[in-house]
């Protein structure tokens, strides 16, 4: 049996920048097998150079905080001097970063403020021009929609492509490019593509527009057509039930976990928000996999479909995790950062131990159901 209090703990940062710096130590000029001292040493002095005096100030006691264990996270605006500090050389490393090391969600080309940061990164400016052209745009990053205005899917990635890599080449073209009332039509705080990638079995149109006591139109089963509720949609996701089973996690359990795992749970009524995008909201690579782990397909007939699984197979079951979470914009999973995401990669381990022998369609019902006991175990925890 897992001990339940090992993924009550929140995830630290610390141990992501040590990775990233390790696996890159030639750019920094650290030893091999550096310690911490040296890893904040040479933070606090790349920080210095790219910063300005004030905000140094505030980079330096995060980054400290990290370090000694006082805090496990930083706020948003450090992540973004963290790319400096780090002395990224385009966005591609950047997203590299976010994803791979410090389990964040990619940089998103449909917020105003991070296709800011993305261009500027992929034009290598500096810290200061970068801070500039946030500033001359700030009353519009902070008027953006809450939810675009469109919800089709590939708008975010054709941005990121064609607009920021084939038309943007210089400072001046990113700032004629925002100076554009209708180029500023594309920006939203919600992030489109995880938006449509949990939602991908949903109707957008009616969801979109749905209040929470109406009918929502499902397709289930890839082409099924049902109708739910939102609420009854909510309780299938994050009540993790299952075809084959009614123990699904019960709106007390599902409401104390959002309080133990707030980036994973969320109550009924910010569930609605989000629905209806009036509340703008990151989805975790946890609320993702919730859906997820439902969805993969398990049956013979199902091999040649993306979302097919050998659960029996554990490098396949967490590559193709990874491969649909990339897809979409999410970080890998990262058990080392992220309790929750631990806590699923040890009852998978646990229940292919104890099941050897069953089959794909088997396990993923044996699997399911055990994860639903220690959820609950956590609630009451």
């Amino acid at each position: 049996m897992l001990n339940i209090l090992d993924y009550c703990a929140p995830g630290a940062l610390w141990p992501g920048i040590r990775s990233y710096a390790a696996d890159h130590r030639e750019r920094y000029a650290l030893p091999e097998g550096f310690d911490d001292d040296a890893l904040l040493g040479m933070l606090k002095k790349n920080a210095k150079a790219a910063l300005p005096p004030n905000e140094y100030d505030a980079f330096r006691k995060a980054i400290t905080a990290l370090k000694k264990g006082t805090a496990n996270s930083l706020k948003k605006e450090n992540l973004y001097r963290l790319c400096y500090v780090l002395q990224l050389g385009s966005d591609t490393q950047a997203q590299n970063l976010f994803l791979n090391y410090l389990h964040q969600n990619e940089l998103s080309a449909r917020s105003l403020d991070e296709f800011i940061l993305i261009t500027a990164l992929k034009l290598r400016l500096s810290w200061k021009e970068t801070s500039e052209i946030r500033q001359l745009f700030q009353k519009q990053i902070a008027s953006q929609p809450l939810s675009p205005s469109a919800l089709w899917e590939g708008d975010t990635a054709e941005v990121y492509h064609t607009v920021i890599h084939e038309q943007l080449h210089t400072k001046d073209d990113l700032i004629h490019f925002l100076g554009d009332p209708e180029n500023l039509a594309f920006f939203a705080k919600t992030r489109n593509t995880q938006y449509l990638a949990l939602f991908d079995d949903v109707e957008l149109e009616v969801l979109y527009q749905a209040e929470p006591e109406q009918l929502i139109r499902m397709v289930a089963d890839y082409g099924n057509p049902e109708r739910e509720t939102i609420q009854e949609y909510y309780h299938s996701l994050f009540g993790l039930q299952d075809d084959s089973s009614h123990d699904a996690l019960s709106d007390k359990e599902i409401s104390l976990l959002s309080d133990k795992l707030g980036h994973v749970f969320m109550t009924y009524d910010n569930f609605c928000l989000l629905v209806q995008r009036k509340r703008p909201a990151d989805i975790s690579s946890g609320t993702f996999i919730l859906s997820l782990l439902k969805k993969l397909l398990t049956e013979d007939a199902d091999l040649e479909h993306d979302f097919y699984v050998n659960f029996l197979d554990p490098n396949e079951f967490q590559d193709i995790c990874n491969d649909i979470l990339i897809y979409f914009g999410f970080p890998i999973l990262n058990p080392a950062c992220d309790s929750f995401e631990r806590l699923l990669l040890d009852v998978y381990e646990e229940t292919l131990r104890k099941n050897p022998a069953v089959s794909n369609p088997q396990f993923q019902r044996i699997y399911l159901q055990s994860l639903r006991d220690y959820l609950r175990q956590i609630a009451y925890a």
